[in-house]
């Protein structure tokens, strides 16, 4: 059901954007107001271009309201001046992790039962988007080093595990 769900999603923004990778934004006072952006945006970071849009009619009327509170109750009160005509939503940005974790042995870092496989990221279960990936690839990396040097008694590593989430450096 989630995947069908982010499909639609994905779908809905391909048709407003012209389906050539254009993106739709909407200005976010136009979104609060629950009305399409029609006059050209400012400018934005995506190299492929943006088309004015009605961003709201992408998702469910739940979504876009928690999006609207979100907006007046979170984002505004932590940065001040953010709900302007100058902050641009672009739709839609969807990711799916994989269904899937491969089993890492505690102490090493390799794959359970196959010495010098090291399962890392996203692909491998162990990340939720590029953030958390780039962390895993760091550890995994400081991990992969250790075992490399291993016969030397050159410990390369620079963190601890520690009980919570995170290393300590």
């Amino acid at each position: 059901a989630g995947v069908a769900f982010q499909r639609e999603m994905e779908r809905k923004a391909a048709r407003m954007g012209g389906g050539n990778f254009t993106v739709p934004v909407q200005r976010l006072t136009d979104f609060m107001e629950g009305r399409p952006s029609v006059s050209a945006p400012p400018s934005s970071f995506v190299s492929a271009g943006v088309k004015p849009a009605a961003c709201h009619a992408i998702y469910p009327a739940p979504i876009v309201t928690a999006l609207r509170d979100a907006v007046v109750h979170a984002f505004e009160k932590q940065m001040p001046g953010f709900l302007c005509d100058e902050a641009l939503l672009h739709g839609v940005e969807t990711r799916t992790s994989s269904p899937v974790r491969i089993s890492r042995d505690p102490s090493t870092l390799e794959a359970v039962g196959t010495r010098g496989l090291f399962p890392a990221g996203e692909g491998a279960g162990f990340a939720g988007g590029i953030v958390s990936a780039a962390v895993d690839g760091m550890t995994i990396s400081e991990a992969v080093l250790e075992t490399l040097h291993a016969d030397t008694n050159n410990s390369t590593r620079r963190w601890t595990r520690t009980k919570g989430i995170g290393f300590a450096y």
